[in-house]
């Protein structure tokens, strides 16, 4: 019998990732991510937007610490694009099981469904990337939160075959849209990114994009 095999999400790296699942990239395709933008933003979002821009206006966000750019500037958005039952969440705990490789630990955010105040399926995750010496590489984090999160977001006794997240770096944002196939003993994985938004001058799109992916998953 195989020892099972654990690994935090920090400490995922992209050859470990290949133990969990196959680790396709798509070609850039910026008409998808422009499709997902054209989404219109009500007047009141708009008027959040403004609020939230003016605390970032000549604001140096690459020099303070993440917890501070995460409450001034990712966390608000997050937060304007709930809808329903789905809200903003922090530090949200994670974990699957594939084959005999367990991964897991706390994505820094999600949009998730919840019921008497406790997560319940995530729609759309978010890992900030760690700067500084302690950094590591936050795409192979957050692919293998995605893989945790689709697995968990079941639908019919099937488990997601589209999933949606995000890293951060300062107040830029980076989306990655992961379609998954469960037919193999191994998930594969298909990987598509964006460009870099950055919040201070596309606050409008980084939102529509954001309201488009929970009208297209939920």
């Amino acid at each position: 019998m195989r020892r099972m095999k654990s690994y935090a999400f920090e400490e995922l790296t992209t050859a470990k990732l290949t133990e969990v699942a196959v680790i396709r990239h798509e070609a850039k395709q910026p008409a998808v991510w422009d499709q997902l933008a054209r989404r219109e933003i009500g007047e009141r979002a708009r008027a959040a937007l403004e609020f939230i821009l003016d605390k970032l206006r000549d604001y140096g966000t690459l020099r303070v610490n993440e917890a501070t750019i995460w409450a001034r500037a990712i966390y608000p958005l997050l937060a304007l694009a709930e809808r329903d039952d789905i809200r903003a969440w922090s530090l949200v705990p994670l974990a699957g099981k594939f084959n005999d490789v367990e991964i897991g630990g706390e994505v820094d955010g999600a949009l998730a469904s919840s019921f008497a105040e406790e997560v319940e399926l995530p729609y759309f995750i978010v890992v900030e990337a760690k700067r500084g010496v302690g950094g590591t590489d936050p795409m192979a984090q957050l692919l293998g939160a995605m893989l945790c999160a689709a697995q968990r977001n079941e639908h019919q006794g099937h488990a997601a075959e589209q999933i949606y997240g995000c890293f951060t770096i300062g107040d830029v944002w980076t989306f990655v849209r992961g379609k998954l196939d469960w037919s193999q003993p191994k998930p594969a994985l298909t990987v598509l990114s964006s460009r870099e938004y950055m919040e201070q001058t596309e606050a409008t799109t980084i939102l529509a994009i954001l309201e488009s992916i929970l009208g297209e998953t939920t």
